[in-house]
Order: structure tokens, then sequence, then C-alpha cells
């Protein structure tokens, strides 16, 4: 350094030279990005779900987006569906939780909290237009929430009609009903009595609690949206499905009483109680000839019955319908808001649900129906898938505090007037109020 720098000179440049250092620092670590933040980090990243591994495995084997990498370690963890609320929950609160989580269609409210929505900055790669132009109204519906999106779906599944075409073709009926007044057209032919008057083939597995239909609940809910029945107040704030609430009148109680008909030894619709087994138990010995189930159904109808001769149908609609409903449950992958990899996070997320190639390797590892709309379009000529990929198209859910809360309790009003607890106006009245309350 030369000797007539002054003092003050010295300070300035060695000033300057550590300004630079730090400048350098700064930018080498915002290039290197080790949290898998930036657009060209590599992402360190957790998944939890409930699909098995291969799946996973073979999309994160496919995963060519930002993040991607030698240097990249994304890890798939298979979580027992009976253990996962449970498991994630704990996993969350004790900051152990995953980077990446499947939330329930209908329960974005419970899991808002600890997700978080898709940054601002993929806003110009992924927005509510490019939701809607690439997935069904309903994950909008479901995952959208004050403009922010909280969570994209794989699949999108929903109630179809499973019917034995033996049982059809010896009853003499030629044609599918698509209503719910021909099915009810078709039970005395479909469903058979003994001597004593006791069902031994039942038309359908309908009217039943949860104890012989799993689905039970939904089918309620399906049938009262197909009635026109608004499921929460304007505001989303309160249930409102009970008669007289929320400008309902009667159709609430009106799909209630039609579900609950069938298992009704005094309706001449009666055909199914909850001593005849499990409906798809029931479904696979050949004793049923119709249940309402979704496409995770379709395996074990294959692995218990390989040789049964059954198809799928679309959910019957009422006569008078102008627009198809029909009754989504699904999963959607969203992001821990206390994940170090946030964006790297969401950069998969979007990747692997808005890809064509993507979504068809996970159909074809977990035989789920698809959830893009381009996949849904080659899958209508599916024989198999067409129905259920038909079906999102037009599928419905509503916004719950907790799905699996709100399933017990429809339950308990199945079960109150099927043991004569309660009549069904009093049940359904019942079930508003404890969901109200559940929410509080």
């Amino acid at each position: 350094m030369p000797k007539n720098l002054t003092q003050k000179q010295i300070i300035i440049i060695g000033g300057g030279v550590v300004l630079v250092i730090i400048i350098a620092v700064i930018v080498f670590l915002s290039i290197r990005t080790p949290n898998g933040n930036g657009a060209g980090g590599a992402a360190n990243l957790t998944i939890w779900g409930t699909d098995n591994e291969r799946a996973f495995d073979d999309l994160i084997q496919s995963y060519s987006g930002p993040g991607s990498g030698s240097q990249s370690q994304i890890k798939y963890v298979q979580i027992d569906p009976a253990q996962y609320q449970t498991k994630l929950l704990a996993a969350l609160a004790a900051g152990t939780g995953p980077d990446i989580f499947e939330v329930p269609n209908r329960d974005l409210s419970q899991w808002q909290s600890v997700a978080t929505p898709v940054p601002a900055t993929l806003a110009t790669t992924f927005n509510q237009v490019t939701l809607q132009n690439d997935f069904p109204d309903v994950v909008s519906q479901d995952l959208e929430s004050g403009g922010y999106i909280y969570a994209l779906p794989l699949s999108i599944d929903t109630l179809a009609m499973i019917y034995n075409k033996d049982l059809f073709n010896t009853a003499g009926i030629a044609t599918i009903p698509s209503t719910w007044e021909g099915l009810e057209a078709d039970i005395p032919q479909l469903r058979v009595t003994n001597a004593q008057g006791q069902i031994t083939q039942a038309a359908l597995a309908l009217g039943g609690s949860e104890a012989s239909i799993p689905n039970a609940p939904d089918i309620v809910f399906l049938l009262m949206m197909q009635n026109g029945v608004q499921m929460t107040s304007a505001d989303g704030s309160t249930v409102a499905f009970s008669s007289g609430a929320g400008g309902n009148g009667t159709s609430g109680i009106n799909a209630f009483d039609f579900y609950l008909q069938f298992a009704n030894a005094a309706d001449s619709n009666y055909t199914w109680n909850d001593g005849m087994g499990t409906a798809l138990q029931s479904f696979t010995q050949g004793k049923t000839a119709v249940i309402f189930d979704y496409s995770s159904a379709l395996a074990e109808i294959a692995a218990t019955a390989p040789f049964l001769n059954y198809g799928v149908a679309a959910m019957p609609q009422p006569a008078n319908a102008s627009v198809a409903v029909n009754y989504a449950k699904y999963n959607g992958l969203a992001v821990s808001r206390d994940s170090a990899n946030i964006t790297a996070a969401w950069n998969f997320v979007i990747s692997l649900t808005t890809s064509a190639a993507d979504e068809n390797i996970y159909v074809k590892d977990t035989g789920a129906p698809p959830a893009l709309r381009s996949v849904i379009a080659a899958d209508l000529g599916n024989p198999t898938m067409s129905v259920f990929a038909a079906q999102a198209l037009t599928a419905r859910s509503w916004h719950e505090s907790n799905s699996e809360q709100f399933d017990s309790i429809m339950n308990t009003a199945i079960v109150n007037v099927l043991n004569g607890a309660a009549d069904s106006t009093t049940a359904l009245t019942q079930a508003q109020n404890a969901m109200n309350s559940a929410g509080d």
C-alpha cells in the first residue's frame, strides 16, 4: 500500500473491500440456495401420504423441474390411512412434519392454518386461471380460499353405481337406469325374498348406516346436493341443510327420507338392512345387485371376486335434473408453512400435478382416476375409468370443519332413525346442530 495514503483513505479502502466480500458472499449463497428455495437449488423435500410408495417413487424419478438434479433429496413416506391424521398433526405440532402432505378435499379449513399457499413468486407459473384451465371446477371450490391456492390433486374420485350384470340380465333389465326413479322401478325385479319375507338378494345397498354402507354419509350428502340443498349458509360459516335452514325448505329432509326408505321394512322400496353384512362384501358374493362406491372398490372386487360379471355406470340423477351433480372425494398435495423449502416444494407439487406424463404414471401405479382435464379427456374412452373420469367434470363437495367428525354425526342421525330413537326431521336437525357446535 502506498505510504502517502492518509488514515481516512485507508479506512475507506478497507471498508470497500469488506463490502465487496459481503456482496460476493450474498450472491454466492443466493445462487447456491442450499435449502431448495431458489429456482436453481437442490430440492430437499419430505412428502407424507397414504398412496403406495411405488407411485411416488416413480414420480420422484421422473421429476425434472426446478430444484431437481443429482443433489436433490426427495423422500416419500407412506402412512397408514387409519393413523395418518394423528401422526401428521403430532409431527406438525412438534416441528418435525413433512414439507408436503395430503389434505382431504373437504377439509381445507382444518389444515389451512398449517399450510402455505402458492407463493406470489410462482404466480406467473401457476395461478387461479391456470387452476381453472387445468382442473375440474370442484378443485378450485375445494382447494382455493380467499384467492389463494392451498393444494393440488393428482386424482379426483367420485361415487359411481357398480352393478352385477348377471343379476340385471336374469331380471330381464336390458337398460341400466340413469335416474333414481328408474332405479326404484327396477327394485321389484332385482329384489328376491324367501317364504318368510326376508331379503335373500338385495336390489340396492342403500338406506343403512356405516355399519353396512361405509359411504352412507357421502351418499346422503350427494342426494341433498342433487336435490338442490345449500349445504351451508351463504358465507359458509354454518351448516344449513336441515329443513327450513338456509332457504332449503324441505329439500334436505326429502333427500334424507329418500335414502332411509330403502332400509324401512314398511316401505315398498325396502331392499336393505344393516344385518346383511357390508355392501361390498354382499356385492362380491352375488347377493346384491347394485352398490354405490368409489373407484378404489374396484381393486377389492377384482381381488375378492375375480370372475364376477359387473359393470360401472354413472351415479343416478333425479329425473328432472338439468345439470348432473356428482360427489367428489380426493386428496390435494399441500405445502407446510413451516417447511424450509417452500418454493422448492411448490415447484415440485405444481410440476407433478400439472404434467400429463406424471399424471399417467400415477394413474397407472394406483389405478385411481385422473384429475387433469387433459388426461380426463383421454380417459373418456377407457372402459374401466371413463365413468369416474367424466364424473369429475360435474363433481361437487362442500366445506366442512372436519369431514370425519361430520360423517360420524350424519351416521348417528341415520342410526337414530333406523332404531326408532328419533324421526327423520328431528335426527337431521340434531345432526345440523351437532355439526355447527363441532365447528365452534
